[in-house]
């Protein structure tokens, strides 16, 4: 029997369709979290193979073909609320870069007027 190591907890963000997807993998089962609900039945059992070819979920789900998901460990849920968090994160950081670049500037605007009213003396 191979040793597998997977990720407990990886995002990803697809171009085509537009989605951002957390995979969690937990001992038990695999929870799919995908923002919009842009992929279809086919293109969701795609996406699964890729997860495992990629060594993102285990390699039992390489061959992943059914639409039936009830006899499956594989959770999909279309599910915004993780993305709240990372939002809020990133309008910090856009604060904060805002802050810094005026700061920045107002201290180079400083030091230049200094540097001119020195010398024209």
């Amino acid at each position: 029997m191979r040793v597998q190591f997977v990720p407990e907890k990886i995002q990803l963000s697809l171009q085509k369709p537009e989605n951002r997807i957390l995979v969690q993998n937990s001992e038990s089962c695999v929870v799919i979290r995908a923002a919009r609900d842009n992929f279809s039945e086919r293109e969701m059992a795609w996406f699964i193979r890729y997860l495992a070819a990629e060594g993102f979920i285990s390699d039992e789900f390489e061959d992943f073909q059914t639409f039936d998901w009830t006899g499956t460990s594989i959770t999909w849920v279309v599910d915004r609320s993780w993305m709240r968090r990372e939002i809020t994160r990133l309008q910090r950081l856009d604060r904060f870069l805002i802050q810094l670049f005026v700061s920045a500037s107002v201290l180079w605007l400083a030091l230049m007027a200094f540097a001119f009213l020195h010398f024209a003396r």
